[in-house]
């Protein structure tokens, strides 16, 4: 019988970048379209199963909950409760409004990924490998002129930034870095689970004083 892994990963980033557009796509989650913008209120939780994952030798059943977070900055109180057990980040903007988005994509990382935040200790430790950002486009490129994909500095310069797109044809297979990073994290927690199980072990070991 196989075992059961459930990660924990938000989804945090400004307002109007496109999360919740994102987080139905990898949920699988059929939505109505709508031409009008509509705000989500402090959070939304999905449950869903990714196909795909490989983890050659073992057969693991893979639960993925996927926490959108709201960019309103008013939902602030919630934000310890999204932190609580998270396991990844994927930090999300607009690219073509990169100029004034990325310095808020910091806030957003030192926030949910260090305890120089306003959650403070609450944070969780997210490793940059357990983390991505989104460069996501929703409307269409002007022309043949492609957006440069920004460099990411400082705290953020070691987790990958790939470009996403719903409607138009992106530059890398995203969706193939997302299982990746589910993937990634999934390893991750079954060699601490194993690691723990070792432990407990040898705390049950004598230990033959030396003569």
């Amino acid at each position: 019988m196989g075992v059961e892994e459930r990660v924990k990963i938000l989804i945090v980033g400004p307002s109007k970048t496109g999360k919740t557009c994102l987080a139905n796509y990898l949920s699988n989650f059929k939505d109505t379209p709508t031409p009008n913008y509509k705000e989500t209120i402090a959070l939304r939780i999905m449950d869903f199963e990714p196909e795909g994952l490989n983890f050659p030798g073992k057969s693991i059943r893979v639960v993925v909950e996927l926490w959108d977070v709201s960019g309103n900055h008013s939902y602030q109180a919630c934000w310890a409760a999204c932190a609580q057990g998270a396991h990844g980040v994927i930090y999300v903007f607009n690219i073509d409004e990169q100029k004034s988005q990325l310095g808020e994509l910091e806030f957003w990382h030192k926030t949910f990924a260090t305890q120089k935040g306003v959650l403070g200790p609450q944070t969780p430790n997210i490793k940059d490998e357990h983390s991505l950002v989104f460069a996501h486009r929703s409307t269409p490129p002007q022309g043949n002129i492609k957006t440069a994909k920004p460099r990411l500095t400082g705290k953020m310069d070691g987790i990958k930034c790939v470009a996403t797109s719903l409607d138009y044809a992106a530059e890398t297979n995203w969706k193939s870095d997302f299982d990746k990073l589910v993937t990634n994290i999934v390893i991750a927690q079954r060699q601490e689970e194993e690691n723990a199980l070792l432990n407990s072990g040898m705390d049950g070991i004598p230990v033959q004083a030396s003569r």
